[in-house]
C-alpha cells in the first residue's frame, strides 16, 4: 500500500510540473519574448509557435558549439525557424531549415524575410527532400508524453537517416521523455555521447551527439 501511495505522489507531482512548464510555456510564446531571448521578431507568423525550456536550452548549445560560417540544418523549424534566424544573425552560420508542415513552413519564410535572414527553409519529412553536407543537424522532436511511441522512433529514424558525418542535438525535456530511452536509442544507432548541455531549474537536456567509428 505504501508503495501504491509514493506512487500516486510521484504522479501527482509530476503532472503538477508538468502544469507548470506548460503555464511558464504559454508565457514565454510570445513576440516579446522572443525578441529578448533570441532577438527574433515573430511578429508576423501566421502560425501558432511555442517557446519552451527545450528552444532556450537548445541556444545554449548551438552557441557552445556551432563556429562561425558552419553549415546548420534545422530539423523541424516551426513557424518562426527561431534557431535558424538567430545562428544565421549571431553565428554567421549558413542554415538550412525544414519543415514538414505546409502552414508552419509558408509562416517560417515571412518571419526569416521580415527579420532579413537569408536561411534556406525546406518543406521535407526529416532529411527527405535535403541535399548537401552538413556540420550539423538540430532537432527537437515531437513528444505527446513518456509513452509516445512515435516520438522515439522519430528520434530513430533521425538517427538513421542523418548523413554519415554530420554531427547532432537533439533537445528533450525529461517531463515528457524517458531520458534513459533515448540514451539507448542513440547506442543502438551506433552514436556516441560528445556532450549532454543542461541548465540549472531548465527540465531539457540537449544530447550532442556523433557517429561512432
Amino acid at each position: 500500500m505504501l508503495f501504491e501511495d509514493q506512487k500516486m505522489y510521484h504522479w501527482q507531482n509530476l503532472k503538477m510540473s508538468r502544469l507548470f512548464i506548460k503555464f511558464l510555456t504559454r508565457l514565454l510564446s510570445s513576440n516579446i519574448f522572443a525578441k529578448l531571448l533570441f532577438g527574433v521578431d515573430c511578429g508576423r507568423s501566421t502560425s501558432d509557435y511555442q517557446i519552451g525550456f527545450s528552444t532556450i536550452l537548445m541556444k545554449k548549445a548551438l552557441r557552445k558549439y556551432v563556429k562561425n560560417n558552419d553549415k546548420v540544418l534545422d530539423i523541424g523549424t516551426g513557424a518562426c525557424a527561431i534557431h535558424g534566424i538567430w545562428l544565421r544573425k549571431n553565428m554567421n552560420a549558413n542554415v538550412t531549415a525544414t519543415e514538414i508542415d505546409d502552414k508552419c513552413a509558408k509562416s517560417a519564410r515571412i518571419v526569416a524575410k521580415h527579420n532579413k535572414s537569408d536561411i534556406r527553409i525546406l518543406k521535407s519529412d526529416l532529411f527527405k527532400n535535403v541535399k548537401g553536407n552538413f556540420d550539423w543537424a538540430v532537432f527537437n522532436p515531437p513528444f505527446r508524453d513518456m509513452e509516445d511511441n512515435n516520438g522515439y522512433k522519430i528520434v530513430e529514424r533521425f538517427l538513421k537517416e542523418s548523413p554519415r558525418k554530420t554531427r547532432m542535438m537533439i533537445v528533450v525535456n525529461v517531463f515528457y521523455v524517458n531520458q534513459k530511452k533515448i540514451e539507448e536509442i542513440i547506442k543502438e544507432n551506433n552514436y556516441r555521447m560528445i556532450d549532454v548541455v543542461a541548465k540549472f531549474l531548465n527540465p531539457s537536456k540537449v544530447y550532442v551527439v556523433e557517429k561512432a567509428l
